[in-house]
């Protein structure tokens, strides 16, 4: 199975988790900052990551998921925000609604989970592993 991760990063921490996700499960990685056409459909799963930005994806991945729009439902989505719990989950829920994602995840301060056993990005990518 071919993998790849997909996602944009304006402060650096989502292009960190991308990477870290890409490696652990022997993923392609693609910069949507610099591959912004990049074509999902070679692909037999995707996984994209954005940073959450007043309440929003960034709009390299919005503009991603507006031109594939019709393989949204087999995306799999992380998002790295700000928030915790409640307010984050609510973010999250309007967002993978907005973009026809199914499923989705969010992660608040992921740097500290990298390499941390039981941590909920290491819990997601054991997930992804099956």
């Amino acid at each position: 199975m071919t993998d790849a991760v997909f996602y944009f990063t304006k402060l650096g921490t989502t292009g960190r988790i991308a990477k870290y996700i890409a490696e652990s499960i022997g993923a392609e990685l693609v910069d949507l900052g610099k591959e912004p056409y990049a074509d999902p459909s070679k692909y037999d799963r995707v996984i994209l990551g954005s940073g959450v930005y007043g309440g929003y994806p960034s709009k390299n991945v919005r503009d991603f998921m507006d031109r594939y729009e019709d393989e949204a439902s087999g995306i799999s989505l992380f998002l790295v925000c700000a928030f915790r719990d409640d307010r984050a989950a609510g973010q999250l829920e309007k967002i993978s609604e907005d973009l026809g994602v199914a499923d989705s995840i969010f992660f608040n301060r992921p740097k500290k989970m990298i390499g941390v056993e039981g941590s909920k990005l290491e819990l997601y990518i054991e997930s992804l592993k099956k």
